[in-house]
């Protein structure tokens, strides 16, 4: 009984004021730009470390000092996290219980940038082992998906893509008593919500379980399909990307559910890599590399050569970002020759499966980013390269049968005026220059 009523207690926690003043200064001093005085700020932050309820502090200013700037109120979100990594085992289990309770109950906050740092800090604790020690925390998320309140829906909905992302295998296992067996066909109901977010939260949850063939999924794998078919057309990028990268992924695992509407796939796919937003023009590129992987590829593509090969031709060129990224560069580089490097370039099958997911606009301290050397200046992938590494691979699957739908376009861009469709016009000529064209 007496650990009861502190435990309580600890739920009822309230704040010294002279403390909570000090802990704001503190993260208001972290946000300046002198390195020092960020040094010293994370000295005394460490140092506070050594106080039970200093995370008590931390998960307060984040949800209850809504009178703050949302920054200041996001860096003590952030902080902690880094806490619950570091130091979550020493948490007395009344702070933990207090900053779970807390978390749940401002999943909703108004402020999208609050909401995802609830989210990042809610599935930080579950990958340190707390899915089990926190059993009401997946159905308590699922039921705030039907909350009528936009901001709950959209902030539980943020939470649950966070945890299917770092915690798949679990959420897939006994342990949970597979809990994914009620999450599948609940996502699946929020295909057709009315907002974009909640769509594109929807399918990239479900997206997660994919490659893993996950029983949950597969048993709704045709409801899944229809409902990514029925956002074929959405107006949200965010959302056809997601949907662009659900097919990618079924295309290695699910072949036979794709194959009665392989036609229509790949013109959609065409459409989709020519997309206004290089984003989903890039996850429908992907596609290209995929199939090209299937043995199916050289029967199902060879219909649509004619419209493929000029619409990654033309991907290959550098986009105005690109070029503002390499002038930079110029001016210190023009003297110097290109070397064969520089010129041949280098090719790597489909990374949609390896992606790494952006956070909702806020970045996390460890970025594992997986970069794949092409250009030096410009080190991501993109869909450039994708577009370059899509016609490598389909050289070698269709050899000779592609000269006729390559030479005219080669012609023309070799001696184009514009220098940067000649550079692409370079590029193709480097995609195919090793592959045995000829029997």
């Amino acid at each position: 009984m007496v650990w009861d009523r502190q435990t309580k207690m600890e739920y009822e926690w309230k704040p010294d004021e002279q403390g909570l003043q000090q802990i704001l200064q503190l993260l208001k001093e972290s946000q300046s730009p002198d390195t020092t005085i960020q040094r010293t700020v994370q000295q005394k932050l460490e140092q506070l470390n050594q106080y039970p309820d200093f995370n008590n502090y931390l998960i307060f200013v984040l949800t209850k000092l809504k009178s703050e700037d949302e920054p200041t109120r996001s860096l003590s979100g952030l902080i902690l996290k880094n806490n619950v990594k570091a130091h979550f085992q020493n948490f007395p289990n009344g702070v933990t219980d207090f900053i779970k309770s807390e978390c749940l109950n401002n999943i909703g906050d108004s402020s999208p940038l609050i909401r995802a740092t609830v989210g990042i800090l809610i599935t930080t604790i579950a990958s340190k082992g707390e899915l089990q020690n926190w059993p009401d925390l997946l159905p308590k998320l699922c039921s705030l998906l039907d909350s009528e309140d936009y901001n709950t829906c959209e902030g539980a909905f943020g939470a649950l893509q966070k945890i299917c992302e770092d915690s798949a295998e679990i959420l897939d296992s006994d342990v949970l008593d597979r809990p994914l067996n009620i999450m599948i066909p609940k996502f699946l109901q929020f295909f057709k919500h009315s907002s974009p977010k909640i769509r594109s939260h929807a399918v990239a949850c479900v997206n997660q379980f994919i490659i893993s063939r996950t029983q949950a999924l597969m048993l709704h794998i045709d409801s899944f399909i229809e409902n990514l078919f029925a956002l074929a057309g959405d107006e949200e990028p965010e959302v056809r990307k997601n949907v662009c990268r659900a097919l990618v992924m079924l295309l290695e695992v699910r072949m036979d559910r794709l194959l009665p509407h392989m036609h229509n796939i790949v013109e959609y796919m065409l459409l989709r890599t020519q997309d206004q937003d290089e984003n989903v023009a890039l996850e429908a590129c992907e596609f290209w590399l995929t199939l090209a992987e299937q043995p199916i590829c050289k029967d199902v593509l060879v219909r649509h050569l004619p419209k493929l090969i000029p619409v990654l031709v033309n991907g290959m060129k550098y986009s105005d970002i690109d070029i503002i990224l390499l002038k930079g560069d110029v001016e210190e580089d023009e003297t110097i020759p290109d070397s064969e490097q520089d010129i041949r370039p280098r090719f790597h099958r489909s990374r949609t499966v390896a992606q790494q997911h952006d956070e909702d606009g806020i970045e996390e301290e460890d970025d594992d980013d997986d970069e794949i050397d092409d250009d030096d200046t410009i080190s991501d992938w993109n869909l450039r390269k994708c577009s370059a590494a899509a016609l490598d691979v389909l050289a070698n699957v269709y050899r000779d049968e592609l000269l006729p739908h390559i030479l005219p376009l080669l012609k023309e861009l070799l001696f184009h005026p514009e220098w940067v469709v000649k550079e692409s016009g370079i590029l193709v000529l480097g995609a195919i220059a090793e592959v045995p064209l000829l029997p």
